[in-house]
């Protein structure tokens, strides 16, 4: 047991000088790998939220949504942050109108390329101002998103498409806090007209 106890006590010691002795790029890979890690896990996070959204499940939806969730609407409202509550009721109506809703990942290239529609973090900024925390950032719950929504509408049984983009911010929970989504809603009214 004398040796157990030394050779347990030596063993914590290792580790403990591993830990302090790597290196900055050892130290900046193995949190290159937690930050991937986090990133992936909120982009399942948010695919979770298109199946439920497709599902018309409103309340799977909003279980994704932290309580303090923050949402821009993709039509100006002068900037305005709306809460969880008139997110829940603009995604109801929208439930409401279409069906077979569908999320598809990507941006399309030409040449029929398709190139992955999730993309994280920002190094660089036009204005060539510093790196700030608030403006671009490496931080894996931030990210971007890329893709197509096809759905029908409920009334005319038009299919309609949208080219859409969204920027969302999640928590340390995997809980959506902030949600921006940009898509051209008129267009939609146009393919229903046609």
């Amino acid at each position: 047991t004398f040796i157990k106890k030394i050779m347990k006590k030596l063993l914590l010691i290792n580790s403990i000088l591993f830990l302090f002795s790597c290196t900055p790029e050892v130290k900046e890979e193995l949190n290159a790998v937690n930050n991937e890690a986090a990133f992936q896990k909120n982009v399942e996070n948010f695919m979770a939220f298109t199946k439920a959204f497709g599902a018309e499940d409103i309340d799977g939806v909003m279980d994704l949504f932290a309580d303090s969730a923050l949402w821009s609407p993709p039509e100006y409202n002068n900037y305005e942050w709306l809460n969880k509550d008139e997110l829940k009721g603009a995604l109801t109506n929208y439930m409401n109108s279409f069906d077979d809703l569908k999320f598809t990942p990507g941006i399309n290239l030409p040449g029929g390329n398709v190139v992955d529609g999730f993309w994280g973090g920002s190094r660089y900024r036009s204005d060539g101002a510093e790196n700030t925390s608030s403006l671009s950032s490496a931080n894996p719950n931030n990210i971007r998103v890329y893709g197509t929504w096809s759905s029908t509408h409920t009334e005319s049984g038009k299919v309609t498409y949208s080219k859409w983009y969204a920027i969302v911010n999640f928590n340390e929970n995997g809980k959506i806090v902030r949600f921006n989504d940009w898509f051209n809603v008129d267009g939609l009214q146009v393919q229903i007209n046609q």
